[in-house]
């Protein structure tokens, strides 16, 4: 078992198969959401196992949730917290690439693998679930990043680089959140617009 800090607060991660999951309560202890049992129910169950595991040096063992790398995201899409951002980065930028270099797991098959859950949990917030808002919601992130990355056309997602597909996980979210926000409220947004205005090449 490995153990990391992150603002004094302790997660606790294991490796399985050259997959490093973390005990669920330590994630939503941070993220301040209810208990791991709660916050995880809904998790695909590819995303969370439960585990036998020694408690505070004894040989007692009591069953732990745990999550892998796709579930840890997934709970912090969740959290309300400011500090759910810093967090994010934290595990993303720093401790996973570190984990993963050790593991000797490339950090872009990863990436990879993280990008496509994300993209599956964002669609699912749209409060109109129809495969229009789906079409729309991705065509206007791609191009939103097209466009920041100077490229005069829109190009695909599998066509773009690391940071390029960083970048579009927050567009991603963003349009998402203006699609809801301009539903409910009837706003009469061009979203689009709005979008690509926050996203022009500086």
């Amino acid at each position: 078992m490995k153990i990391v800090n992150w603002n004094d607060h302790e997660i606790r991660f294991i490796e399985i198969e050259t997959e490093w999951w973390a005990i669920a309560k330590d994630i939503t202890d941070i993220l301040g959401l209810n208990t791991a049992y709660a916050s995880t129910r809904y998790l695909d169950e590819d995303e969370k196992t439960t585990l036998l595991t020694r408690q505070g040096g004894s040989n007692y063992q009591s069953k732990m949730v745990y999550i892998n790398e796709s579930g840890i995201y997934a709970l912090i899409l969740k959290s309300k917290l400011k500090e759910a951002k810093h967090f994010q980065k934290w595990i993303t930028k720093e401790l996973l690439p570190s984990l993963r270099k050790n593991s000797g797991l490339e950090a872009w098959q990863t990436f990879r693998m993280l990008d496509k859950e994300h993209q599956k949990k964002a669609m699912d917030t749209i409060a109109s679930p129809v495969k229009v808002n789906f079409i729309k919601a991705n065509t206007i992130a791609n191009k939103a990043v097209s466009t920041k990355y100077g490229y005069s056309k829109m190009i695909s997602k599998d066509d773009m680089n690391g940071q390029m597909l960083e970048d579009r996980q927050v567009i991603l979210d963003k349009t998402i959140q203006l699609m809801n926000f301009n539903q409910e409220y009837n706003l009469g947004l061009s979203i689009s617009e709005k979008i690509y205005e926050s996203n022009t090449l500086n």
